[in-house]
């Protein structure tokens, strides 16, 4: 009875190792780190700026994502990883084709291709979104 109880309280031990080990090998970020590929300065106090999203292998698109802040400050790894905790303007896999400030400081951009999402903040800018 005695071996019973013990090997009972191994085998208990080996699979909270086992489940804790495959929880942390498991865990991913909540915010990734997507890499910096262009940034532009649209007008003296705005930046747009895009990151590639390539997480779904080889049979999903590679998703562009569109920023627009202040100029961000470091290098391209250090504004990627500000920009990771942000909402994307844009999310798609096209791109911004033309974008501008008019003198009354509205933005108007044109994307062709196709939106996966738009962010709840894009109400500051005009969009014309042409297919691809």
């Amino acid at each position: 009875m005695l071996a019973i109880k013990w090997l009972h309280r191994l085998l208990t031990a080996i699979l909270l190792i086992v489940v804790i080990g495959y929880t942390w090998m498991n865990r991913s970020s909540p915010n990734p780190i997507n890499p910096l590929k262009r940034k532009y300065q649209v007008n003296h106090n705005t930046w747009l700026y895009m990151t590639e999203q390539n997480s779904g292998g080889a049979t999903v698109p590679v998703a562009w994502r569109y920023y627009l802040s202040n100029q961000l400050s470091g290098d391209d790894s250090d504004i990627a990883r500000q920009l990771s905790t942000a909402t994307p303007l844009i999310v798609g896999y096209g791109t911004i084709t033309n974008i501008q400030v008019d003198d009354k400081n509205v933005i108007s951009a044109t994307y062709s291709g196709k939106v996966l999402s738009i962010s709840d903040d894009a109400t500051q800018v005009s969009f014309k979104i042409q297919p691809h």
